[in-house]
Parts: C-alpha cells; structure tokens; sequence
C-alpha cells in the first residue's frame, strides 16, 4: 500500500518494517527508482528466536529483490546474538557498518536508563537532540555507507539495523535528501516504523508500569514521531547548511559521488 505522496507502508511478508523506498517523488520532478533501496528490520537465521526470521515460505520474495548490498547498521554484539540472514540467504554482499548508539551497555543505553530510573520520559524533543548526536558522532559511518551505495554493484540495496527505525531511519533521511525528495514525504516515510511497529509499546506496556512509569510520557521509545527527526535535519541544516553540506564535510563524501548517487536511484 502506498500513499498519495508515494510512500510505501505495507512491509515484505515475514517481516514488520521491510519496504521498498521506490515511488516517492523529487523536487526536481523525477522519483525514486522501484527496486532499487530497501529499508527495514533484521531478519534472523531460522529458528533463532528473533522477531522476525527468514522462512521459506517467503524465500522467493526476498531473493527475487535481487539484493546486491546488505547494509547492517547494527552492533557487534547484536550482530553476534542474532545474526542477519538477508545477505546469506540473498547472495548480497555485506556491509557491517556499525552505530551502536542506543545499544544495551553504551552510555546511551535509554531502555536501561529507564530501568534503573535515571530517566523517567523520553519524549520526541530528546529523540531529536539524540539523532543529532549521532549524526556528529558517526558522520564517518553515514558517509562509508553511501559511497558505497552510489556504486552500480551495490545497488539493489537493504538498509537494516535491528527494527529499522532510529539508525536505519538517519541513513535514509541523509540518502533521501541527496536525492531531492521532499522533508515533507521523507518525515512521512520515517513515521511508517512507528504505524508498522505498533505492536511494540502493546508488548511493552506491563514492563513500562512495572517499572512505575507512564507509557504516554516514554512512548518515543517505541514511535517514529517526525519532529524527532525533522529536529535532527535542522541541525544539519544549522551546522552544514543542508545534508550534503554535512556528508562532504564531515563524511567525506566527494560531491561526484553524492551526484553519481541520485543517478542510481532516481528513475525518470
């Protein structure tokens, strides 16, 4: 299903979050080629417990996506507790480009925060200032990875980290906006993670009141909501002047690959 500004909401079968980014359109009036970005949520080896794993049932699918590249923006130790089976089971070659920002055991460990009671809310304003935070941080990370996808041989490409929200969400922003695609539609495809992924807080709910704290004042946690990342873009804008400002300066992308990028992906 899409909406009316191209945005793909219903993810692969077999999975929460895994959708194709073609369709959605440009200021300079072309659209993001089908078949060619994939974002979404890890799919673990079968029988390995993981919310979501790869299944026969839907093998065809995947492979038929004819995936070139596999971007895994998770962790070591996540990469080691639940491994990804998108490039093994699709012939992809991978790419591990860890962020491990939000992971448990970093200083930026917010679900232990909250267990241990350092923090009580979370809301959509700390969601943004923590996106900016990471866009500094991991400047080098953004920038491996796209000059990597602006290559022809790493293209079909899926972008993954763990549910496909928060570091999978910045890295396609960044790609989105290199490509001309309105801030409008790119706010409209990051809160799909949160329409898809409800289910989340539902889960979360008893160990939220549990822990003796109110699900609407920490619901960020398990949402998407656009001023979180509507906020981080601005700092870019601030500190850059726009996002390929940003991936040239601070990433260390050269301008021709930023062009060569929105030629791979933009279909006329």
């Amino acid at each position: 299903m899409t909406t009316g500004g191209g945005v793909i909401t219903t993810p692969l079968p077999g999975t929460t979050n895994t959708r194709d980014l073609g369709g959605l359109p440009t200021t300079a009036g072309r659209i993001v080629a089908r078949g060619t970005l994939f974002r979404g949520d890890v799919l673990g080896p079968p029988g390995s417990g993981a919310e979501c794993c790869w299944s026969d049932e839907f093998a065809q699918t995947y492979r038929a996506l004819g995936l070139q590249l596999v971007v895994d923006l998770r962790s070591a130790p996540e990469v080691e507790l639940v491994p990804s089976a998108w490039a093994p089971e699709t012939g992809a070659r991978l790419l591990h480009a860890p962020i491990p920002e939000g992971v448990e055991g970093t200083e930026t460990d917010f679900m232990g925060m909250l267990r241990n009671g350092a923090i009580t809310r979370f809301g959509p304003a700390d969601l943004g200032v923590w996106y900016s935070q990471v866009f500094h941080r991991r400047a080098g990370v953004f920038g491996r990875v796209i000059a990597e996808i602006a290559d022809p041989h790493g293209r079909p490409t899926l972008i993954h980290c763990h549910a496909g929200k928060d570091r999978t969400g910045l890295l396609v922003a960044l790609i989105l906006e290199v490509l001309g695609v309105p801030r409008e539609a790119i706010l409209e495809d990051y809160t799909v993670t949160g329409v898809n992924r409800r289910h989340v807080a539902e889960q979360a709910a008893p160990l939220i009141a549990e822990l003796g704290l109110v699900m609407d004042e920490v619901r960020t946690f398990f949402e998407a909501p656009p001023l979180a990342m509507s906020s981080a873009l601005e700092y870019l804008d601030r500190e850059y002047g726009g996002v390929r400002g940003y991936l040239q300066q601070a990433g260390g992308v050269e301008p021709e690959r930023l062009d060569a990028l929105r030629e791979g992906l933009l279909s006329r």
